[in-house]
């Protein structure tokens, strides 16, 4: 079964699925018209239904949000992962809601991005929860192995949108295939949350119904795909538990080394237009398709790229760094430059000139970031160019024959091996016997840098950013290090003010939606 082929189609939102919307009700969607179908009979119906699991960490589906992007999955949960950290900020220009209080790390219960985040999490929880509950009924059609791996993998879907709970919010509702639908669930804490993720995990890869990636189609997770949620947890759980994991996160690692997978040889093509030659058995262990006028989406990578370009830039730069051209009378004709995302300093400064990784457009711009509003050719902020419209067999575009669609051809990259690979160099660090210093080099190496003789907790943050910059993970991993919260650590405008302030510890986690804190209840300090 080709994803691509049904995952538009999920996304029309299958009217047996649209009553999982949300898990606490604020969300819930129930069919108005009596002629709407609401029982699935034909095997292109179900396979729409399994897509829409997918599709819906592309799509905004039912979420009412200020504008189209604002509800996917991606672009929310990216926002609180990198503009309230060191890498990422947006201009003031957008002058959108939400945005400034996480450049500042100010937000409030009321952040339209921390509502977004919420509501997605709970909204794949209740809707992967549903279809597990319903998928048996296609077996007549599908047959049981088939039907058993999509409940495996909508566990695994499930999974990381708890993870995601787990890391942004420290507490939530708990719904599986177990829960009725129409009843408030119970809330777990922290560690309940990630008592009952990581039993589910564990349950789900020893069953053996997740393929693995050699054998996986693509758009779908693979057995690899449900390791790596398992080890971001472990990596993780001295933060949300109070006890660490560290050994067991280098047996998922290790796992998903020995399978076969290997670095890209260059890694820039790991984020272009046709990364998608990466996906599943190559570096990339997961991604989310995307693709213009077939599976399109204001988030995701579009977001990534529309929303580095600036608009002062001239044609040719930008022709060279999208997909658009520079047609005849000098004019750039490709995609609208949003002029919204900046490189903080603390990134461009810890990329290393010589860094074969450091994907960031300098030209006339100024690298310090003193006024958020300014938009001429002098602005402050570089651009990053990590993500681009081009292809790999014309990264520069010097064909001068890039396309004008606004949408982004890149797969967003959901985990990498690179990631494992630094994730076992940590395991190692805290006393792991795991090779991690090795596997630490061969990503060095790839980057052009000599090897480390030793790894450091602060060279091995450090490699993190070069490495994984712009793809979601920098609050965890400051957070993990005990460099967020607090005066330890200050970057531009953390606290709000230019030259960066403390920030009390409660910021370690995100506000509860005032939407839900009535029936989640509240973290401290909000």
């Amino acid at each position: 079964m080709k994803l691509s082929k049904y995952i538009t189609m999920g996304v029309m939102a299958v009217t047996m699925g649209a009553g999982a919307a949300s898990c606490t009700g604020d969300l819930d969607l129930s069919p108005d018209d009596p002629n709407v179908k609401t029982e699935l009979t034909t095997k292109e119906e179900w396979l729409g239904y399994f897509s829409s699991l997918y599709g819906g960490f592309l799509y905004k589906g039912n979420l009412s949000t200020s504008d189209d992007g604002a509800g996917t999955f991606t672009r929310c949960h990216w926002n609180l992962n990198e503009i309230s950290a060191d890498e990422a900020i947006i201009s003031q220009k957008w002058d959108d809601p939400g945005y400034n209080t996480l450049n500042f790390n100010t937000w409030l219960t009321d952040n339209e991005w921390v509502y977004a985040a919420f509501s997605r999490e709970c909204y794949t929880a209740k809707q992967t929860s549903e279809f597990i509950s319903k998928a048996d009924a296609a077996k007549a059609l599908l047959g049981d192995e088939e039907v058993e791996a999509m409940k495996a993998e909508a566990r695994v879907l499930r999974a990381y949108a708890y993870y995601q709970m787990i890391d942004l919010f420290g507490r939530g509702p708990w719904v599986d295939e177990n829960s009725t639908t129409g009843s408030t669930p119970p809330t777990y804490n922290r560690k309940e949350l990630f008592d009952a993720v990581t039993a589910d995990l564990v349950a789900v890869i020893s069953e053996g119904n997740l393929r693995p990636g050699s054998k996986q189609v693509y758009g779908r997770l693979s057995e690899q795909t449900a390791r790596m949620v398992l080890a971001k947890l472990y990596l993780n759980a001295e933060v949300y538990t109070g006890t660490a994991m560290y050994k067991e996160c280098a047996e998922q690692c290790q796992a998903v080394v020995n399978s076969g997978l290997s670095l890209a040889p260059d890694y820039r093509y790991l984020f272009c237009a046709s990364n998608d030659k990466y996906v599943g058995n190559g570096e990339i262990i997961w991604a989310l398709p995307q693709q213009a006028g077939a599976y399109e989406t204001w988030g995701g990578t579009t977001y990534l790229t529309a929303a580095a370009y600036i608009e002062s830039a001239e044609p040719a730069v930008l022709a060279s760094l999208g997909a658009g051209r520079v047609t005849d009378s000098g004019e750039f004709d490709g995609p609208n430059p949003w002029s919204g995302l900046r490189v903080r300093p603390e990134l461009s400064k810890t990329l290393a000139k010589n860094d074969l990784r450091r994907l960031i457009y300098e030209g006339t711009y100024n690298e310090e970031i003193v006024d958020l509003k300014n938009y001429d050719a002098k602005s402050d902020g570089y651009m990053c160019i990590k993500f681009t419209y081009t292809t790999e067999d014309d990264y520069y575009n010097k064909a001068n024959a890039g396309r004008s669609t606004q949408m982004c051809d890149a797969d967003y990259p959901m985990f990498r091996l690179a990631d494992t690979y630094l994730m076992l160099a940590e395991c190692q660090l805290k006393g792991v016997q795991c090779d991690g210093l090795k596997y630490l080099n061969l990503v060095r190496k790839r980057a052009g840098l000599p090897d480390a003789p030793a790894i450091t907790a602060d060279d091995l943050l450090k490699e993190r950013m070069c490495e994984l910059y712009f793809e979601g993970w920098r609050r965890s991993d400051l957070i993990r290090f005990g460099k967020y919260a607090g005066s330890g650590y200050v970057w531009s405008w953390k606290g709000g003010k230019l030259e960066g302030v403390s920030t009390p510890e409660f910021r370690n986690v995100y506000a509860i939606p005032y939407q839900y804190a009535s029936t989640v209840g509240q973290n401290p300090g909000y």
